[in-house]
């Protein structure tokens, strides 16, 4: 006889769920979406749109994790234990792989070396730097809630980047970019009941900021933004189930002008990881049982 569900929680979705609340709401420099946030977000050019509410919204939780190169945590000790396949076609895994790009998802559950990762289950280990400043953050995480089609904008570095040098066609000719931005730009859709797609385009953002023409919720507007490149070639999807979470990186191997390298390299040299959680799902919207005090007279 099934167990009733009133009494029953599956500690398997309640745990990591604890645990991801506790994380979001006690690192160092989370960043919860706000009006003021908006402002800062229009003033570097970018976009904002009202993202809904918790019950008739995805939302989404991400992580960024910056670590040493060659921390053994970023390595195969954690991609070995995750799906890094998905639902992903061997011509898109292919493309990631070939500009130094690697994508995998897991669990509710996630492996200890990304609970470790994320200080689940070890404190930060950096000590104080001899020269007095504070340590850098290694950890830094925010909450969205967006609307089923709706998308975000993930920077992948805390300030511009002077000059870049990328290559964008697989060989050995180079691109040179200057005051460059490094973004996923994430889009979430529903797929059916408790399935979400995150379609991510890899994007990079470089020059001044202008006044250019912009698509917005009210139509077109002025907005000042800067010249933007998107890498459609690149694009990925993951499919998550409530609780799930993709992972993002470069791989060890990756050529130092190769998106990967670019994209998920700090400024001051350490390797970045990119985690995005389902955190939940909107709420169906269910009628009431109907009544005899229901039917018409």
């Amino acid at each position: 006889m099934p167990s009733s569900t009133s009494h029953h929680i599956d500690r398997t979705i309640l745990l990591p769920t604890i645990l991801w609340a506790v994380v979001l709401s006690t690192i160092s420099g989370c960043q919860l979406l706000s009006g003021q946030t908006g402002e800062k977000l229009e003033r570097i050019g970018l976009r904002w749109q009202t993202l809904g509410t918790g019950r008739n919204a995805i939302q989404l939780e991400f992580m960024t994790v910056r670590r040493p190169k060659g921390d053994p945590l970023m390595g195969e000790l954690l991609w070995n234990r995750l799906d890094t396949i998905g639902r992903r076609p061997a011509s898109m895994r292919s493309a990631l792989s070939s500009q130094g790009l690697r994508v995998g998802q897991v669990g509710a559950t996630p492996p200890p070396p990304l609970e470790e990762l994320l200080g689940l289950s070890a404190p930060e280990h950096d000590t104080d730097s001899p020269s007095g400043r504070p340590p850098p953050r290694n950890l830094n995480g925010w909450r969205v809630f967006l609307q089923d089609g709706g998308d975000t904008e993930v920077v992948l570095h805390d300030e511009p980047l002077a000059t870049q040098q990328l290559s964008l066609n697989g060989d050995d000719s180079t691109t040179t970019f200057h005051n460059v931005r490094y973004l996923l730009r994430i889009r979430a859709r529903q797929l059916r009941e408790g399935w979400v797609r995150l379609e991510c385009l890899p994007e990079v953002h470089h020059g001044r900021h202008r006044l250019q023409p912009t698509a917005t919720e009210a139509g077109w507007g002025l907005r000042t933004r800067q010249e933007i490149v998107p890498l459609y070639d690149l694009k990925f999807t993951v499919d998550l189930t409530e609780g799930e979470m993709a992972v993002v990186s470069s791989t060890p191997a990756s050529s130092s002008e190769s998106v990967g390298h670019r994209f998920f390299t700090s400024s001051d040299g350490r390797g970045q990881l990119l985690v995005a959680r389902l955190a939940g799902m909107p709420k169906s919207q269910q009628l009431p049982p109907r009544t005899a005090d229901d039917n018409p007279k």
